[in-house]
């Protein structure tokens, strides 16, 4: 499949230097590695250094596709962009903690708004500004 076509089948928008991925209602796991590869497909096209995935229309997440999810995160930051995951819905975020899934370097906010400013402050922090005492370690 070439990079048309499945960045066509993924509704990916571009707004101001950020690449907006949302997720379908319906995830499974071919729609995820679909969806994974229009992503990067995306970021590799446009350079874009932000990506915020959307996921404010899934009412159920279950342990493997979110692992998928954080694959993907973990593939964009690869790349060089900064990633924030948009729009948990409450349901979802009980189940996943429930799951005992690990939040690993996963940046969440609540709404788009709330995504681009995480953005922002993910890019402000420097190297060195990250020790134990930065993070809550003890």
């Amino acid at each position: 499949m070439g990079e048309r076509s499945v960045l066509s089948m993924v509704n990916i928008q571009s707004i101001n230097g950020c690449i907006i991925a949302p997720l379908n209602s319906e995830v499974h796991d071919d729609y995820i590695e679909l969806f994974q590869r229009a992503v990067l497909e995306k970021v590799k096209l446009t350079r874009s250094k932000d990506v915020i995935i959307d996921v404010s229309a899934v009412k159920f997440l279950d342990s493997f596709t979110f692992e998928m999810l954080k694959e993907s995160a973990n593939m964009i930051s690869m790349l060089g962009a900064y990633v924030v995951f948009v729009g948990f819905q409450p349901g979802v975020a009980s189940a996943l903690i429930d799951l005992d899934v690990q939040f690993d370097n996963i940046f969440t906010a609540v709404t788009i708004e709330d995504g681009f400013e995480l953005l922002e402050y993910q890019k402000s922090i420097k190297i060195d500004d990250i020790s134990d005492e930065n993070i809550g370690y003890e």
